[in-house]
């Protein structure tokens, strides 16, 4: 049996990063980061989705999103979403690449 491509996301079999790099841009095509840090912070995330309102569409305020510079994600939690580049601030992760 083929296995989809949402299981191979699921299980990593699509592949990964593991970025340490602080200040290095890193760019793909990402399903999910998942903090291995307790002060994991990123100094940006390229989201299309992210800064957008859920009702119309419409761009809203960096200040509205959930994941900003000063923002601390403890190890263990994941961002899930189509993520094609991010920029660690501080911090290590695993970028699961989307299948």
């Amino acid at each position: 049996m083929a296995t989809n491509n949402i299981e191979k996301q699921s299980f990593g079999q699509a592949g990964a990063a593991y970025v340490t790099a602080s200040g290095q841009a890193v760019t793909g095509d990402f399903c999910a980061i998942t903090s291995l840090d307790g002060a994991t912070r990123f100094s940006a995330i390229t989201w299309a989705e992210l800064n957008k309102n859920p009702v119309d569409g419409t761009a809203i305020s960096n200040t509205d999103t959930i994941v900003a510079s000063d923002d601390t994600i403890p190890a263990g939690v994941t961002i899930y979403g189509q993520i094609t580049g991010f920029t660690l601030a501080a911090g290590r992760v695993i970028a699961y690449n989307a299948a």
